[in-house]
């Protein structure tokens, strides 16, 4: 029986799922290029990234390149939001919300979010919003540029109630999946191996008699 076992495990990881990068706008040269501008992140000023995915999708982790403008660092609030018409709407999920402490010394402006424990799921051929906002009045930010011109985001100076939507550099960064692969459900299949035979019977003859 444990050979048994075994053999379904590894008939399981031939269908191992795809981890893909879903929405990448680069990373920046440095934090101190003239040329690294970027949006302010403020209790008055809030940017989104909007994006696409083909495929269905499991949120794994996020990266973001910013510069704390405050003495502590500040803490922003990172989100994943629902497309509302072509405004950012409503949170993915309960769980898709964040509050990050910035440090003020971090030399690369590099931040990460991992969420390969949250099961956060993007739905295929929809679009989402990437959303950055302070989390108090004393927070303030740069989210940096990124290298390419021609992605469309979305600006806020009412905490979200208003939106100006525009096209040009987005904030740096990108954000990482896994690719949801889902299988037709056979009749009989008890143990999901996609094959119906004797393996399937004796599950169910265990499960009738309490095993």
């Amino acid at each position: 029986m444990r050979y048994l076992y075994l053999l379904l495990l590894l008939v399981g990881l031939s269908f191992n799922q795809d981890r893909s990068v879903i929405f990448n706008t680069g990373s920046p040269d440095s934090l101190t290029s003239v040329d690294n501008l970027g949006y302010t992140i403020s209790s008055t000023n809030t940017i989104a990234n909007r994006f696409s995915v083909n495929n269905s999708y499991v949120l794994e982790a996020m990266v973001f390149y910013m510069k704390s403008l405050s003495i502590s660092g500040g803490t922003v609030t990172v989100s994943i939001k629902e497309d509302n018409n072509g405004e950012p709407g409503e949170l993915v999920s309960d769980l898709s919300e964040w509050d990050f402490s910035l440090n003020p010394l971090n030399p690369s402006g590099y931040n990460l979010i991992v969420t390969t424990d949250l099961c956060i799921y993007l739905d295929q051929n929809n679009y989402y919003w990437w959303e950055i906002k302070a989390a108090d009045d004393d927070t303030e930010a740069i989210w940096l540029h990124s290298t390419g011109s021609f992605y469309q985001y979305a600006q806020s100076s009412d905490n979200g109630a208003h939106w100006q939507i525009n096209s040009g550099p987005a904030g740096a960064g990108g954000i990482w999946a896994e690719q949801i692969f889902e299988t037709s459900i056979n009749n009989g299949d008890v143990n999901s191996d996609f094959v119906i035979n004797v393996v399937d019977v004796v599950s169910v003859v265990n499960y009738i008699l309490g095993n």
